[in-house]
C-alpha cells in the first residue's frame, strides 16, 4: 500500500483544511497561537499553534518536522501565510513557489518593479513610488497628476487605500498614513504598514481574473466582474462570468498569462485585478492565491472547478493539470453583508437564505453579542451571500435580493 503523501499547510481556515483533506495527504496544519476555536480536523491532521509569520520559529518548526518524516508540499491560501510557506520550500527543496517569486506578489512596489524591469510585450506599466514624506505626495502629484492612489505596498483587501484628488488634500493624506500605521484594527497584525506605494489613477471598471498555473501553463477558469464602492475602494461585489465582451476577456486572459510569466509564477491560484480602459486591461495587483469574497465557491457553481482543492492536490501531484478554460453553466454572484455600527443584538432572515435553491453559500462571520465596525474597508465587512442564477444579471439580481433579506439587527 502506498504511504500517503504529507503537506504543510501555513494558516487558513477549516474550509483550506477540509480542500487540503481532500487531497487524501497526512497533514500538518500550523495555526497562530491566538486561534485556539475548536475545528473538527479528523484522521490524519495534526494541529500545531506557532507564529509562522516569524521566519525563525517555522523554519525550525518546518525542519523538525521534515527530519521526522519529510514533506510533499507546502501550500497557503491566506494572504499572511503566502511569503512563510515560500521560504519552507526554498528551506527545505521542494518543487512549491520559491520566496523570491512569492514576494512579489505580496509586495506591491516589489511587483511594479519587476514588472517594469521585464518590459513584457502588452503590460501597460503604471507610473508608482514609495512615499516617504508629504512632500513625496506632492512630488508625485506634480509629475503624475490628480487624483492618484496611496496604498500600503504588503496589505489586502482594500484596507488603507487612500485616493488624493488634489495638492490641497496631501497633508491630510500623510496624516492618514500615520494613522495607519499605528492602526489598532484587529486585523492589521499580520501585515506590515510601514511602507506604503503612490500610484498614477487609472479609471475603468474593475474586473479580475481567476486563474491556475500549471507547470508555467496558466488557465483562466473565470474573469470576475466587480463591483465597487466609491467611498473606500472596497469591492462589495462579485460576479461570474463578468459581463464584458469576448475581445476584452480575451485581452484579461492574454495579459494575466503575460504578467504572471513576467513575475516567474508557474504553479498554483492566483487573483489578478485589472481595470478596463480603452487602450486594454491594467494591472492593477496580483495575489498568488485564490480570491476571497466566496469565489471559489462561485467558480464551482458555475465551471465545476475548485480551485481551492487544486491549489493542494496539483502540488501533491495527485491531480491532473487541466488544460483549456472551462465553460460556464450559468452565472453567479456575491455580496458583501454589512449593517450599522454597534453590537449586534439579532440576526433575522438567514435561516430562509440558507434554505434557498438558488444560495450558493452565506458566511456570516458575527452573531449576537459581537460588536461591528464602522465599514471603512473590506476587514470591516460582516461576510458575504452568494447566489447563482441563468446568467450573471440574474445571479446579482438574486444575491442583492437575499442581501436585502438578511437582517443585523446593532445597538
Amino acid at each position: 500500500m502506498t504511504p500517503a503523501k504529507r503537506l504543510l499547510l501555513v494558516g487558513g481556515s477549516a474550509t483550506h483544511l477540509s480542500k487540503a483533506r481532500a487531497s487524501g495527504a497526512d497533514i500538518l496544519w500550523v495555526r497562530l497561537p491566538e486561534e485556539t476555536g475548536p475545528v473538527d480536523t479528523g484522521d490524519g491532521v495534526e494541529v500545531v499553534h506557532a507564529d509562522y509569520a516569524d521566519a525563525e520559529t517555522l523554519r525550525r518548526l518546518a525542519q523538525e518536522a521534515h527530519e521526522v518524516r519529510p514533506f510533499d508540499a507546502v501550500v497557503s491560501l491566506t494572504e499572511p501565510g503566502l511569503d512563510p510557506a515560500a521560504r519552507v520550500n526554498d528551506q527545505l527543496g521542494l518543487a512549491g513557489t520559491g520566496f523570491e517569486v512569492a514576494h512579489r506578489f505580496t509586495d506591491k512596489y516589489l511587483m511594479r518593479r519587476r514588472l517594469a524591469e521585464a518590459a513584457a510585450p502588452g503590460i501597460r506599466l503604471v507610473a508608482c513610488a514609495l512615499v516617504e514624506d508629504e512632500r513625496s505626495l506632492r512630488d508625485f502629484g506634480a509629475a503624475h497628476g490628480y487624483p492618484f492612489i496611496v496604498k500600503p505596498t504588503c496589505g489586502t483587501a482594500s484596507f488603507g487605500v487612500l485616493k488624493v484628488d488634489g495638492p490641497e488634500l496631501t497633508a491630510a493624506a500623510w496624516a492618514e498614513i500615520g494613522r495607519l500605521r499605528t492602526s489598532d484594527h484587529p486585523l492589521v497584525h499580520a501585515y506590515d504598514l510601514g511602507e506604503f506605494i503612490m500610484e498614477e489613477y487609472i479609471d475603468g471598471p474593475l474586473c479580475s481574473a481567476e486563474a491556475f498555473s500549471f507547470d508555467g501553463h496558466h488557465v483562466v477558469a473565470t474573469v470576475t466582474e466587480a463591483i465597487t464602492e466609491e467611498s473606500n475602494h472596497v469591492h462589495v461585489g462579485h460576479a461570474i462570468p463578468a459581463r464584458v465582451s469576448p475581445a476584452v476577456e480575451a485581452d484579461v486572459v492574454r495579459v494575466t498569462g503575460a504578467v504572471l510569466d513576467a513575475l516567474g509564477y508557474r504553479d498554483g491560484a492566483t487573483h489578478t485585478e485589472f481595470k478596463l480602459t480603452p487602450e486594454g486591461p491594467v494591472l492593477i495587483e496580483t495575489q498568488a492565491r485564490v480570491g476571497g469574497a466566496l469565489l471559489n465557491q462561485l467558480i464551482s457553481t458555475v465551471y465545476g472547478l475548485d480551485l481551492q482543492e487544486l491549489a493542494f492536490s496539483w502540488p501533491l501531484g495527485v491531480a491532473p493539470a487541466v488544460a483549456e478554460r472551462p465553460k460556464p453553466r450559468g452565472g453567479a454572484a456575491s455580496w458583501l453583508i454589512v449593517t450599522e455600527p454597534g453590537k449586534v443584538r439579532e440576526v433575522r432572515g438567514l435561516d430562509e437564505i440558507l434554505a434557498k435553491p438558488d444560495t450558493v453559500g452565506v458566511d456570516l462571520w458575527v452573531g449576537p453579542g459581537d460588536v461591528v465596525r464602522s465599514f471603512d474597508g473590506q476587514w470591516d465587512g460582516l461576510g458575504h451571500v452568494a447566489s447563482k442564477g441563468d446568467d450573471t444579471t440574474d445571479a446579482i439580481e438574486r444575491c442583492r435580493r437575499s442581501l436585502a433579506e438578511l437582517r443585523i439587527l446593532t445597538d
